[in-house]
């Protein structure tokens, strides 16, 4: 593969920090979907669309009725399926005070305590229930959410995953649309390994990840992480690409501020030679607007270290800091559905100023909780990137790109296969990614089809 290609891959991957964390998050996305919190509210949802077929039950229909058991809970219920879960558990809390034998509304009060991550009280109830007389499909529930529980209520969490997949890109070698490469603004026709080559790759991901909780109030959380990344590529074997990515931090609570600092370090190979070493912080701020949404913050400050290989002796020209800010809100539709937006810029500083720019950002990402564990997750992501200085080499037109990138993963955990496969989580992608740029060695597309079968464990310490 000619030195041309190689250096627009090293282009592609300094693009954004943490090229291959990124890789790794955008492929990887569904099997980190059941962290904790999202399993929270993915067992909420479920359970809520269990126990309500459906008709909403209004405020003045409970005051024409208010001993009404049945009235009270479907209110209950409808209260969930609006997101207002700190008025169910009160709703919940007043039906039992009245009648402490409702077996079905003290299991439903232990899930909506369990959402709103009240562990104490969420064991209490369903310690109550072990006193009660239930059908053997509610007792099934309660045992599913008191392992839950006791699992959330333990101060050290230990993680893990591990995934393995296949992938086919139809433009591996990012080869331009026009068909030509410009040296000294002159076109030349691609020829050979330069022309649009498709290809296929296997693909390994694996991480492991510790929590530990706090006995603080302000300070309720500390972490720590370790990523891998491999791609293996059956024709372009110069893009193999292996990824070591590390990081740790703590969380700082305050009313509804969470602030999430973290240190963060990236060890990139390509074709076997380390190409690129990220060391740097990222700084994230969250603000609980209400019950559905949340605003959010943040800021990464990294020190791209690029090193010379056998086929890129000029990777050092690319050494220099990025930031990036983005601003957004995540926003919950409804107990089954999440929106999110987000903003923002960052630059690049670079040896040589042809590889420098200033980088403006918008994205949308939809989240769509299925039933029976499946899921949906897409996104819409937009970057324009304006170069400091052009490549005379090239061009001496200033490089200005426009990237724009959409992805769907659909997912779902075998368990409909059997029982004992629900730690295992088959999901397809497809992404589709186009650039635009003034220059035209930088304009091109590609579409990106993976399948990837996902193993998530964790262990309460």
């Amino acid at each position: 593969m000619s030195n041309i290609i190689l250096i627009f891959l090293a282009l592609f991957l300094a693009g954004t920090p943490l090229r291959a964390q990124d890789i790794d998050k955008e492929v990887k996305k569904p099997a980190r979907a059941e962290t904790e919190q999202k399993e929270a509210e993915r067992l909420a949802a479920e359970a809520a669309k269990r126990a309500a077929p459906g008709e909403e039950v209004a405020y003045e229909q409970v005051l024409a009725d208010p001993d009404n058991v049945r009235l009270n809970y479907g209110f209950a219920r409808s209260q969930v399926r609006r997101g207002d879960i700190k008025g169910a558990a009160a709703t919940l809390e007043r039906i039992l005070l009245v009648d402490p034998k409702q077996g079905e509304v003290r299991l439903f009060y232990a899930i909506v305590l369990y959402r709103l991550d009240n562990m104490v009280e969420a064991k209490a109830q369903l310690d109550m229930l072990k006193k009660l007389t239930l059908p053997q499909a509610l007792r099934d529930e309660a045992d599913k959410y008191a392992k839950a529980v006791e699992q959330r209520v333990k101060r050290t969490h230990l993680s893990g995953s591990l995934s393995l997949g296949f992938e086919y890109d139809t433009n591996r070698n990012a080869a331009p649309a026009s068909g030509r490469r410009l040296f000294s603004d002159t076109p030349l026709n691609l020829t050979g390994s330069s022309k649009r080559r498709d290809d296929t790759s296997l693909v390994f991901m694996g991480n492991v990840g510790v929590r530990r909780n706090l006995p603080c109030q302000s300070v309720p959380e500390i972490f720590g992480s370790f990523a891998y990344y491999q791609a293996e590529q059956t024709l372009a074997k110069n893009l193999n690409l292996k990824a070591y990515s590390a990081q740790a931090g703590g969380v700082y609570k305050a009313g509804r501020v969470k602030l999430t600092p973290a240190a963060l370090f990236d060890h990139v190979q390509l074709a076997q030679s380390t190409f690129l070493r990220n060391r740097g912080a990222d700084l994230r701020l969250d603000y609980r607007l209400n019950q559905k949404t949340n605003l959010f913050f943040s800021a990464r400050d990294v020190y791209q270290d690029f090193v010379p290989t056998k086929e890129i002796g000029t990777a050092p020209d690319r050494t220099g800091i990025q930031v990036d800010f983005t601003a957004g809100a995540d926003n919950i539709l409804n107990p089954a559905m999440k929106l999110g937006t987000s903003i923002g810029h960052g630059f690049k500083h670079a040896t040589r100023d042809f590889y420098a720019f200033d980088r403006w950002t918008a994205g949308v990402n939809h989240t769509w909780l299925l039933g029976r564990g499946a899921f949906l997750l897409s996104s819409f992501n937009v970057n324009y990137d304006l170069y400091r200085a052009p490549d005379t080499a090239i061009s001496v037109a200033l490089r200005k790109d426009t990237a724009m990138r959409a992805n769907a993963t659909l997912g779902a955990p075998l368990a409909v296969l059997h029982p004992r496969l629900q730690d295992l989580v088959l999901t397809f992608t497809y992404e589709y990614y186009h650039a635009l740029s003034t220059v035209e060695n930088y304009a091109y597309s590609n579409n990106k089809v993976a399948a990837m079968l996902n193993y998530r464990w964790e262990v309460g310490l």
